[in-house]
Formats: structure tokens, sequence, C-alpha cells
């Protein structure tokens, strides 16, 4: 069922990316995070309060090291998003997805050294694959602006920093979101064992949503109430696809924390690599990024190696 509800997940967030992408010129990245988290707060909360008033198991006892993992999973999220977002101004829309997406193998190197989960093999090959893969997409952009610019030669150093800002904002958003995915899963563990009487993944999964989202709705809210108080007036004008991107946070946000209490956190987050296939659709026939057709080996490269690592577990 994890990898079904892991499928899921990693559809609806390619959807809110690409909400996210369609105003990310026209609205701050800290604008564009925040309705991601307080436009999804009223789902989550009417989720979690029904499950809790016509649920058997009644409300659930939480615990301080709950919410100080709910704050880590949060912070990580939060700034992982922002990051992301910001990401997409400076390279494709495709090429920032995919390469953001080596959270897994980040994910199974962070699950080994500070959580004894060992990868086989084959995932440690994956590993390798998906590095290349990174390097490829990364001289393929850097090769794309030579060209525009008019220039044939070799690629430098230079032009590498140059072209792959967003990348290497990419590679921060996947470090930040691994912090959260095990974050998130381990204060789901908490809230399990401080529960034993709750009976089934989803009421831990929508109880754990619930309390992250509203504190990254506090932090959030805080910051720009504090050094960007304006921003707040373009969310009116574009409340239609912000109320979206909230919807879609939700129910993938949703997705990814049940299945995380499902399953260890490198094994979601790979299945969830159907981001990256949709991605480059949407990239090439909607918003017609036609240098991402020159990355297709290094995403390529990059998908194939996210597969070893999960399929080597």
């Amino acid at each position: 069922m994890w990898v079904l509800i892991s499928l899921a997940a990693g559809t609806l967030q390619t959807a809110r990316n690409g909400l996210a992408r369609s105003l990310s010129g026209v609205l701050p990245a800290s604008l564009l995070s925040w309705s991601r988290f307080a436009l999804n707060l009223p789902f989550a909360a009417t989720l979690a309060l029904g499950l809790y008033v016509f649920g058997a198991e009644g409300w659930p006892s939480l615990s301080i090291w709950f919410f100080a993992l709910c704050l880590i999973g949060g912070i990580g999220q939060l700034l992982g998003n922002i990051v992301l977002i910001k990401s997409f101004a400076l390279s494709t829309f495709a090429q920032s997805i995919v390469i953001h997406k080596t959270e897994v193998a980040l994910a199974a190197l962070t699950g080994l050294v500070f959580f004894s989960q060992r990868p086989s093999a084959a995932s440690w090959v994956g590993i390798c694959i998906s590095a290349v893969g990174v390097a490829m997409i990364g001289f393929a952009t850097a090769r794309s602006r030579e060209a525009k610019n008019g220039n044939r030669g070799s690629v430098n150093l230079q032009s590498l920093v140059q072209a792959n800002g967003g990348s290497a904002l990419a590679l921060v958003a996947a470090a930040l979101l691994v912090v959260a995915g095990f974050g998130i899963s381990l204060a789901t563990d908490e809230l399990r064992s401080a529960n034993p009487s709750i009976d089934g993944t989803f009421m831990l999964a929508a109880t754990t949503l619930l309390h992250v989202t509203w504190i990254e709705v506090v932090i959030l809210t805080s910051w720009i109430g504090l050094f960007s108080r304006g921003d707040f007036g373009l969310v009116k004008p574009n409340i239609k696809r912000l109320t979206a991107i909230g919807f879609t946070s939700f129910a993938g946000s949703l997705g990814w924390f049940w299945g995380f209490s499902l399953s260890f956190v490198a094994y979601v987050k790979a299945v969830g690599q159907i981001e990256s296939v949709l991605s480059v659709l949407l990239a090439i026939y909607v918003w017609k990024e036609q240098s991402t057709r020159s990355q297709l080996p290094g995403i390529a490269l990059t998908v194939v190696g996210i597969l070893f690592v999960v399929l080597g577990q």
C-alpha cells in the first residue's frame, strides 16, 4: 500500500510545484511557501478533528519530544520549499525538480550514518549513478547557456557555476527535505509509542501533519509579518491558485506522512520519483522549456540511479 500512497504523493507534489512555478515570477518565494502551509492548515485540521471526534481512539497523547520533532521536520520542510521555489527562477523547472530529488540518495546516506540503515551494494551503485546524472545535467545546462551566448567552446568552471545556481539551490533543498523527512518519520514513531491504542497509521499521519503544519504557519506568518508584511496584499488577487497550492500540498503531504509511517524514508522518497518524470513532461509540453531536452540523458541517468536505490533495498 505504501507504494501506491507514495506514487499518489509524488503526483500531487508535481501538481503543487507546477502551480508554484506558474506564480514564481509573480509572488515572492516566502509567500508561495506560506500559501502551501497556511492554506493547507484548514484541510489538515478538518481531517484530524474529524478523526478525533468520530474515531474510536479519541484524542491522542502528545509529548514534548513529539513537538520537538515536529518543529525539526517543519523547519526543514519550510526552508526546503522556499529554497526549491527560488531555484525555479535560476534553472528549468525539470532540472530543479530532478536535482532536488537526489534527496533519495541523501536519505540513504543519512539512514546509514545516523540510524544504522545499511544500503545494499545495488543501492550504493544507484547513489553513484545519481551523482553522475546530476553532473551531466549541470554540464548540459552550462553548454546550453554558453550556446545562447554565442560561445560554442568548452565549458569552464566559471560557466558551470554561473549556469548552475539553480542546481545548487535544488541540492540545498534536497538536504533540507531529508532533514524534514526524518524529523516527520521520528515524530510519527514517537506518537505511536505514546499512543499504543491507536490502531492504524492513517490517524498517526493525520495528527503529525496537523501539528507540523500549524508550526510552519506560525513561523512563516511571523516572519512575513515582521519583514515583508505588504506581501500579504498579494494573496487576494491570486487566491484561486494559492488555494489550489494549499489543497494539493495537503493531499500530497498526507501521502508523504502516511508513507513515512509505513516504510523507510528512502523507500517512500524513491517511489515518489514519479514526480521527476511528470516534471520533465510538464517542462517540455506545458512550459516549452526546450533546453530541458539537452538535460534528458542526465535526468534519465539520475532517475535510473534512484530506482537502483529503492530496488536494492
